[in-house]
């Protein structure tokens, strides 16, 4: 299991989306640059990054920000939020970022982004599955789709997809805590890929249970920021 936080830039601050809602945006008051150090300090060696004007307008748009995030020492970066073309990909690559994250690329061009696994590699692209109520969502929460989640994963494996982000959004931001029965479900579908889970974590208990149902790992945002879940509460986890 591994810890996974995540820098959500808006503007080349590190903030927070209320409800998904891009007008209701909590600044913090750290850089995104000095957050990544922080969590660097502490041990975490991989990163989350969303560029959320990038999700917002469909195209990567914090480059400075993401450069200078590539440039902390010790951290291993993901990045997604708006990353919608073979060149926005492979840029980021280039940058130096781990892997790129694709949302609703994927859902909406789902044969496209099989051609983007097979010629750039299955290691360096995670696919993001929105769902709510059982139905995949994107650009921003704001469509669905029928496909069934599963189907959808399925389909994206077939092609070779090795990871996948999967955030049951009507955890996201609650007290409920994750689905562990839904992620027991995941597993049983998909057992040799890495499952990534986000959405309603907040305590060290829930993560223990991720970890019980098989998920690889989890990614942490606005409880780490918020102190509902401290750092050293972390520590067997970390690393």
């Amino acid at each position: 299991m591994q810890i996974i936080p995540s820098i959500e830039i808006y503007n080349d601050k590190c903030v927070h989306l209320r409800a998904g809602n891009f007008s209701d945006r909590l600044e913090y008051p750290m850089s995104p640059v000095d957050a990544a150090k922080n969590f660097a300090g502490h041990g975490f060696s991989f990163l989350h990054v969303v560029d959320l004007e990038g999700a917002q307008y469909g195209q990567v748009k914090n480059w400075a920000t993401i450069e200078a995030l590539l440039t902390v020492d010790g951290l291993k970066l993901e990045i997604g939020g708006g990353v919608r073309s073979k060149e926005e990909i492979e840029r980021l690559l280039e940058m130096g970022a781990r892997r790129a994250v694709l949302g609703s690329i994927a859902v909406t061009l789902p044969s496209l982004v099989k051609k983007w696994i097979h010629d750039i590699g299955s290691q360096r692209i995670a696919v993001a599955v929105d769902v709510r109520n059982g139905k995949i969502v994107h650009s921003g929460w704001l469509e669905e789709i029928e496909q069934s989640p599963t189907m959808f994963m399925m389909e994206l494996k077939n092609a070779g997809a090795q990871c996948f982000e999967y955030t049951d959004v009507t955890r996201e931001n609650s007290n409920d805590g994750p689905n562990i029965e839904l992620y027991k479900e995941l597993r049983t579908f998909f057992k040799d890929v890495e499952l990534i889970a986000s959405g309603g974590v907040s305590t060290v208990q829930h993560i223990e249970a991720l970890a019980a149902a098989g998920v690889s790992g989890v990614i942490l945002g606005n409880v780490l920021y918020d102190g509902m879940l401290r750092v050293d509460e972390l520590k067997p986890f970390v690393g």
